[in-house]
């Protein structure tokens, strides 16, 4: 009888992972997590060596690698929007803001990442960050046109 697992992980952490399953050939999510399973239990085990072994040791680390490095882009791009494109998002948008700055956001990514993320990954962070920080949003929009109203009365 198969048994079930749950996880318990973020909407941004299941992007992840559904990136590396895709990235290493797998068809699903299931399908990645049901060959860590029997890497784990398996492995060479078969081979008299105890679990995990080397081989799937170091594929694990390449997995975990792997998500740093996800993680580590995703977190320096949520950094550089927020200094630099929240202000665009809020007034006009988050295609407007990609439009703008994903190249420039790229290169930032790489210089302190070392590594360029898709542009699917760009695209999708910025919706992330705009349902992230909607409240930041609307308060720097709100204000924006408090502002522009108070100068229309002067």
């Amino acid at each position: 009888m198969r048994q079930s697992i749950y996880i318990n992980i973020s909407n941004e952490e299941f992007i992840i992972l559904d990136r590396i399953a895709e990235n290493l050939g797998f068809i699903s999510r299931t399908e990645l997590f049901t060959a860590c399973a029997h890497l784990l239990l398996y492995g060479e085990a078969s081979a008299g060596v105890s679990s995990p072994d080397g081989t799937t040791a170091d594929q694990l680390t390449r997995l975990h690698n792997y998500s740093e490095d996800v993680s580590c882009m995703q977190r320096t791009f949520m950094e550089i929007v927020r200094e630099t494109a929240l202000p665009v998002i809020a007034m006009k948008g988050i295609a407007t803001a990609e439009h703008a700055f994903g190249e420039d956001i790229r290169h930032l990514i790489y210089e302190r990442c070392g590594m360029v993320p898709e542009d699917t990954d760009i695209h999708t962070w910025f919706r992330v960050f705009k349902n992230l920080h909607r409240a930041d949003l609307l308060e720097y929009r709100s204000r924006q046109f408090a502002a522009a109203l108070a100068g229309d009365e002067e």
